[in-house]
């Protein structure tokens, strides 16, 4: 089983920096272990999961989708909202496969119908449609209590959870939704992709 679970704090909208920090599941090490590392720019972030959970944030979203995809998409829309409305972005961002670098597992949103700030989260492999979780952010940060709307990729499925480390209500396992539903909707503090 491949597992990265990580604390990662994101984007304040006051600030618009962030701070995160890695913390590899296999050696045990506590939340706090790991370089944290600042992030500065616009709205569009990138967690790269599988680096150290280093974060970059973008002006726009066709900088952002460059970066995720390690080069291999150049051409996206400028905003979120425009490249959400896009098929062939979903096609072309699900046909990158599912191991090697810039594997966009997940775009989550602030607002619903795909809007707003957001972080895309990448790693070096989708997932694999069993039941072990391949991927996982143990803490959001001041991305906490946040998303609204998200989308993944790479054959992944998200379990947005209400508190830190998977505890509380969650939305069980859901390959997308323009609107994650009263219950959860700005409550998710952890995130698991299977």
């Amino acid at each position: 089983m491949r597992s990265l679970s990580v604390f990662a704090a994101t984007l304040t909208v006051a600030t618009a920096v962030g701070t995160a920090i890695v913390s590899p599941a296999s050696a045990g090490s506590s939340p706090t272990d790991g370089a944290g590392q600042e992030a500065t720019g616009g709205e569009n972030c990138v967690v790269h999961l599988n680096s150290n959970n280093s974060m970059k944030c973008f002006d726009t979203f066709t900088e952002a989708i460059a970066d995720a995809t390690a080069g291999r998409i150049t051409n996206a829309p400028r905003d979120a909202r425009s490249a959400m409305a896009d098929s062939g972005l979903d096609r072309r961002l699900n046909g990158l496969g599912t191991s090697g670098p810039g594997i966009v597992l997940a775009i989550e949103y602030a607002d619903g119908n795909y809007a707003g700030r957001h972080n895309i989260y990448t790693g070096s492999a989708g997932c694999d449609n069993d039941d072990d979780v391949e991927w996982s952010v143990e803490a959001l940060g001041s991305f906490n209590d946040t998303i609204t709307s998200f989308r993944n990729y790479a054959e992944c499925q998200a379990n947005h959870y209400e508190h830190n480390d998977f505890e509380g209500a969650s939305t069980g396992w859901l390959n997308d939704t323009p609107n994650i539903g009263e219950a959860m909707n700005d409550q998710t503090s952890s995130i698991q992709w299977r």
